[in-house]
């Protein structure tokens, strides 16, 4: 089971593109008791898959102690154990080495160090360098993710200043989508969009629960709402969760045939003009299928659709 964990609302940064307006006034976080018995209910589910434990936020590092006793935690329970980081803390290199050996001792799998250039108002990029590069010197795995915007893929744009200066075992870049942080805005020009309608597949397939124990069957920008949740794990035991985003019509779709299968019935329903000419991929087209009134609708019929075929699936 990938179970993903928002260990806190709290960052040091407010980055423009975060669509969750985490920031230095955010307080809310998960209880330490809450994510050791989540870890646990976790360990207890065999779905067939490789038990692995996202850390994320808000910014974990903010609370180390607290980091360094869940990655251990996860560890011990015999799975695989992530963190993403702005590396706001690798102010110098004894820093660096101190806190990544800690979380190596502690069974640290893999970190992702998250750029952009709306990062780079709050933390150097040196600072995502020295992180990335320390941890290598230790044998974490590394990941960088950079979001970027239409004009980062210029010339002398962000891009090209990251390949200059940043190295890491995986490299993931990916579009800031239009869900921004509260009272933010970009020129629609500054979206990274290709034309026509995406085909893939939803691309990660993870339970994501929140700092406030609601979980859903998405991490990705604009969840907020209830299109994707799946429970409450302050209330509900994660085994039932975890059957829900297994068997769930909505999740089903998503996963096997993408937000495409909504659009087409959209389109079928007489709103293909609702829908934009051009997308930056699944998740660009998921995020604009929630938001929008009539194409959420639609999207949510079909899932119905599919949860009663289920249900009576099940019953025989």
């Amino acid at each position: 089971m990938n179970l993903g964990l928002i260990l806190t609302a709290r960052c040091n940064a407010a980055c423009a593109h975060c669509s969750k307006s985490y920031g230095p006034h955010r307080t809310e976080h998960l209880k330490a008791s809450d994510i050791f018995r989540l870890m646990e209910e976790a360990a207890a589910i065999d779905d067939g898959t490789p038990l692995c434990f996202d850390l994320t936020g808000g910014e974990p590092f903010l609370d180390f102690e607290l980091l360094v006793n869940v990655v251990t935690h996860g560890a011990d329970l015999g799975g695989r154990v992530t963190c993403v980081t702005n590396a706001y803390w690798a102010r110098t290199q004894e820093l660096a080495t101190a806190k990544l050996t800690r979380l190596k001792e502690a069974g640290l799998s893999a970190l992702s160090v998250s750029v952009s250039r709306f990062h780079q108002r709050f933390v150097p990029l040196h600072r995502a360098r020295r992180a990335l590069e320390t941890a290598m010197s230790l044998g974490i795995s590394t990941e960088l993710k950079g979001a970027v915007t239409l004009s980062d893929l210029e010339p002398d744009g962000a891009l090209s200043e990251w390949k200059g200066n940043l190295d890491a075992d995986r490299v993931n870049i990916f579009p800031v989508l239009p869900c921004l942080r509260d009272e933010e805005s970009l020129p629609d020009s500054e979206y990274y969009r290709e034309s026509g309608l995406p085909t893939h597949a939803c691309p990660g397939e993870i339970v994501s629960v929140s700092f406030d124990g609601i979980v859903r069957s998405c991490c990705g920008p604009g969840v907020s709402d209830d299109f994707l949740l799946i429970g409450d794990a302050n209330s509900t035991p994660l085994e039932e969760i975890h059957r829900r985003f297994k068997q769930g019509g909505k999740q089903k779709l998503l996963r096997e045939l993408g937000p495409l299968h909504f659009a087409r019935k959209a389109m079928e329903a007489g709103l293909g003009d609702r829908l934009r000419e051009s997308y930056a991929g699944p998740c660009d087209l998921c995020l604009h299928i929630r938001t929008d009134p009539e194409l959420r609708q639609v999207a949510e019929d079909v899932s119905s659709v599919a949860d009663q075929a289920q249900s009576g699936r099940l019953s025989l």
